[in-house]
């Protein structure tokens, strides 16, 4: 199975709420900065999955899209935008970039995801939208 296709194993077990085959994917000892420069990483799997949950009280519909990817023997590059609907109907898009890393099993070991955080908060605020001149980056046939 590619990286590729495992991880995109992944985005569809979390829109499906299936936590325990997220679970099931990630090392024990997976470190998820799930915003790289902003937020402290999420250590192991229990941390990773605390996340998700906490992240899914935010973002009730998701429409995450890949747009392109790269990948060599342990690891995974991915081009994508983050778009998803609030429990207070906002909606939120937000183009952004990731990098995952294998073993030799097949488990996540660690998980970077690159993007402008306070766009997303002021998203979530209701104080903000997604600038016109990112339109083309979020309007491209996705993978």
């Amino acid at each position: 199975m590619s990286k590729l296709d495992s991880f995109l194993g992944l985005i569809d077990d979390w829109k499906r709420g299936d936590l325990d085959s997220v679970s099931a994917r990630l090392h024990p000892d997976v470190v998820w900065h799930f915003s790289a420069t902003t937020k402290p990483p999420a250590h192991g799997r229990d941390g990773a999955i605390a996340f998700l949950k906490a992240y899914g009280e935010v973002c009730v519909t998701s429409r995450l899209r890949l747009f392109s990817h790269a990948e060599n023997e342990s690891q995974l590059f991915y081009e994508a935008t983050e778009d998803f609907d609030t429990p207070a109907g906002r909606h939120v898009l937000v183009p952004y970039a990731g990098i995952v890393d294998f073993d030799a099993d097949g488990l996540i070991t660690g998980w970077r995801d690159y993007f402008d955080r306070a766009l997303i908060d002021d998203q979530v605020a209701g104080e903000r939208t997604l600038p016109d001149f990112c339109e083309d980056l979020v309007k491209r046939p996705s993978v």
